[in-house]
Formats: structure tokens, sequence, C-alpha cells
């Protein structure tokens, strides 16, 4: 359940009656609520890869682009993945350093939209691509 308020925003939609009563039957079913079930679809909806196969990886920058390509493989199954695992990882696959992972690979393709940081920042960070 979402506990932090002070970052949340309030969502109305309207829906024909017969729907939202059989909606409510399934979360009942289901023992889920209407905003847990919605927050949900949002999550799998903003985490799923297009129908094109996701983003293109960047063209105008081949350690980016190997770098996406790499982390899309890795993440398949659309789980998350640690911040550790993926600095570890990319850090062989593109002989760097793994202290300039963050800086030189993992910041850029967050700012332009092919991932973000997700999980507990401090002590269990993690990424998800898109």
């Amino acid at each position: 359940m979402e506990s932090d308020e002070s970052n949340t925003q309030r969502v109305t939609v309207r829906v024909p009656a017969d729907l939202l009563e059989e909606y409510d039957d399934i979360l009942d079913d289901q023992d889920t609520n209407r905003s847990e079930a919605i927050r949900q679809h949002m999550r799998k909806t903003v985490s799923t890869p297009t129908t094109d196969g996701g983003l293109v990886p960047p063209e105008d920058d081949d350690t980016l682009a190997a770098a996406y390509k790499e982390l899309r493989r890795l993440t398949t199954d659309g789980r998350s993945l640690p911040l550790t695992e993926a600095r570890s990882v990319l850090a062989s696959k593109l002989n760097l350093p793994k202290e300039s992972v963050p800086r030189r690979v993992l910041k850029p393709l967050n700012e332009r939209g092919y991932l973000t940081r997700t999980g507990d920042p401090v002590n269990q960070p993690h990424i998800r691509v898109r």
C-alpha cells in the first residue's frame, strides 16, 4: 500500500456503473482494492516495452547503445536489476572502471528515459529498464 501521500496525486475517472460493479467483484475475489489494482496496472504499463520492442538504443553514443542493449538483455523478464549488479556487468562488458559506470552510463540513460531508479535508494537501489 502506498503510504507516503506527500508525493501522490488523486486521479478521478468515470466508468459505467455495471463495469465498476464487475471490477469490484473481481478485486474482492483477489483480495485487493481499486487503488492498489490501478497502481499495479500503471506500474506494469510504464515498465512494459512498447510494441516495437522498446526504446531504440541511443544512436549518437556507441557506449550508451551497448549498455542499453546489455541492460535489456539482463531484464528480459521485466524485473528490476540491483544497481550493484548493473554496475559490475556494464563495467565488464564496456571495459570501464566500475566507479565510472554511474556517471558515464547510468545517469545519461536515466536522463534520456531509458531507465529509472527503483527500490530503496540507500539500502537496495535497483534500476528498471524501459
